[in-house]
């Protein structure tokens, strides 16, 4: 079966559920036979670091709609197909975003294309299989970190690997599903670890740090951000240049809705200190990856 939706969102700032837009792209036996794409008004403000990557400011969105206002156009569009994203993070987004607004969370099934990449093609899986990276050598040009282009190209990669390896979109949601049956769950969080730079890489002596649950693992992001120069800290300091944040832990949070590196760096934020909190995926995008 090749019927499926993709899903693309942006956001405002370090919020992930702070959606300014949404594509969505429709395909039915693996052709694309719709669109939907639309920006939103966000309840919260933008970042400098989250306009700089998709360009949407606040005068694009004053007169676009709310979450609550399209909710309904979002699930009639989707239906009862199967929803495809690029990595979690726009499910993550819309999770959150509509439990802002008090919205219920469809009972979408979920497929991340960036699995599909990792599971079929050996030259990516453990590196390179970023959206804009694939694309490009799959030669499949658009522009990236708009919401409907990065649906489409998202649609592109899913119908590739299906018509290529003459498989199902469901494989993979029942892949997921014994996988998670087989396998012990492991520790959320791995280890913290600092790993220095790459003296020639294009952000060589900029200090980053991770905090909570994350969409690659952590010691794959990490190597990520060493190979392109960043310092990888365990911890925040003033010295600190980036934290990007994850799906905090509730088990380990003791009350707060942050984690405590979180806090940290906000706290140092007030004090002056040039800390940047951004998502893993404003990360990738800041990388262009």
């Amino acid at each position: 079966m090749m019927n499926f939706v993709t899903i693309d969102v942006e956001t405002a700032n370090s919020d992930v559920g702070s959606i300014c837009q949404i594509g969505m792209a429709k395909y039915i036996k693996g052709k694309l036979v719709d669109t939907y794409c639309h920006f939103i008004r966000p309840a919260s403000s933008f970042s400098r670091v989250n306009t700089g990557i998709h360009g949407i400011d606040t005068m694009q969105v004053k007169d676009a709609p709310s979450m609550f206002d399209i909710y309904g156009n979002i699930i009639q569009f989707v239906g009862n197909n199967m929803v495809v994203s690029y990595t979690d993070f726009d499910q993550r987004a819309i999770t959150k975003c509509l439990d802002d607004h008090n919205l219920p969370l469809p009972s979408w099934q979920w497929v991340d294309a960036s699995r599909m990449v990792r599971d079929t093609c050996q030259r990516f899986k453990d590196s390179g299989y970023n959206l804009a990276n694939v694309c490009r050598e799959w030669r499949y040009d658009f522009n990236h970190h708009d919401a409907l282009e990065d649906a489409k190209a998202c649609g592109f990669v899913t119908t590739t690997i299906l018509r290529e390896n003459s498989a199902c979109i469901t494989e993979w949601l029942q892949d997921a599903s014994s996988q998670s049956k087989n396998k012990h769950t492991p520790p959320r969080f791995p280890q913290n670890r600092a790993i220095a730079g790459n003296k020639e890489g294009r952000f060589f002596g900029l200090n980053i740090c991770f905090t909570g649950e994350l969409s690659i693992k952590r010691a794959e992001i990490t190597e990520i951000a060493a190979k392109q120069g960043f310092h990888v800290k365990a911890g925040v300091s003033k010295k600190l240049d980036y934290l990007v944040v994850g799906t905090p832990d509730l088990a380990v949070l003791n009350g707060h809705d942050k984690s405590s590196k979180q806090r940290k760096s906000e706290a140092l934020i007030a004090e002056g200190s040039d800390i940047s909190i951004i998502t893993e995926h404003e990360f990738l995008k800041i990388l262009k990856l």
